[in-house]
């Protein structure tokens, strides 16, 4: 009877670790770093929910539509984003967490490139499309 509870156990926790979503929401935090750095319009287009909240670092919010719309302009441009960690944490079978931290290099407001390393929150929901970024946080690494 022991040996069938302990069988038991193990099948059941091997069917949880082979559900755990961990690995495809890395994918997808991937997936929205290189559609910036490539201006891969399509690919933003799936990643990102249409109800997305993008909070920056400096405090300026946009909307999925302005997200695209300030890239597809050229007012907003990633010549770097190199994602040095990427740590994901499920809440349920809908909802994780990417935190992730990069390097990036950027298009500032004046028009010069700006290179900072930034800590990022990413919130993902999985829908019919996949997992999409609803909600982005960023905030700059204070120096040591």
């Amino acid at each position: 009877m022991l040996k069938r509870i302990l069988m038991a156990t193990m099948v059941t926790a091997v069917a949880v670790m082979a559900a755990s979503p961990d690995a495809d929401v890395e994918k997808a935090e991937r997936a929205w770093a290189a559609g910036v750095m490539k201006n891969d319009f399509p690919a933003l287009e799936k990643v990102l929910a249409d109800d997305l909240t993008y909070r920056h670092s400096n405090g300026a919010v946009d909307t999925k539509r302005s997200y695209i719309d300030k890239l597809k302009s050229g007012e907003a441009r990633y010549y770097v984003l190199e994602l040095q960690e990427v740590k994901v944490k499920t809440l349920d079978e809908k909802t994780s967490l990417a935190f992730s931290k990069g390097k990036y290099v950027t298009k500032a407001a004046d028009g010069s490139k700006q290179e900072m390393v930034l800590m990022t929150l990413h919130v993902f929901r999985k829908n019919a499309a996949g997992w999409q970024l609803v909600a982005h946080q960023s905030a700059r690494q204070p120096a040591n």
